[in-house]
């Protein structure tokens, strides 16, 4: 018989923290002009405590197997299959969002963020069919507006 491989890994949601953020550094422009994005973003001690969790979890579970266990965790988590979100996020108060729920910005009436930066959090799943929704949502509002002169 052929050997077989088991390989596990574990994927958790990061804590929303208002540092983790995306910025402009005005004095870094790139070959048009325009000032570079700067991502500011660490790990939250909860975020590693989770990571730890996993990892106890998986390893756990590798004891109960009958064959040889290469465990590789790392030193730290690495969110190599992350799906980057809430750059411009959504919600109900003005001093902690840019957008309105109906994905409209605040200070640009006819401005709208249908992508995966309004949401105000994710998980690790694939954020697709949530900005298909958000997007025709956001499409019928504007529809609305238009048809009684708001927009």
């Amino acid at each position: 018989m052929q050997p077989g491989y088991l390989q596990m890994g574990s994927f958790a949601k990061v804590t929303a923290h208002q540092q983790n953020c995306v910025t402009v550094d005005p004095g870094r422009l790139d070959a048009n002009g325009i000032p570079t994005p700067v991502v500011h973003f660490r790990f939250s001690d909860n975020d590693r405590a989770l990571w730890q969790a996993a990892n106890q979890s998986m390893l756990e579970m590798f004891s109960h197997l009958k064959g040889k266990v290469f465990p590789s965790l790392g030193k730290a988590p690495s969110g190599f299959a992350s799906h980057e979100v809430g750059t411009v996020r959504m919600g109900k108060d003005p001093r902690a969002s840019v957008l309105n729920s109906y994905c409209q910005a605040r200070d640009v009436k006819n401005l709208f963020v249908t992508d995966g930066s309004c949401f105000t959090t994710s998980s690790e799943k694939n954020p697709t069919l949530t900005i298909m929704a958000l997007s025709m949502r956001a499409a019928d509002y504007i529809k609305d507006q238009r048809r009684k002169g708001g927009l």
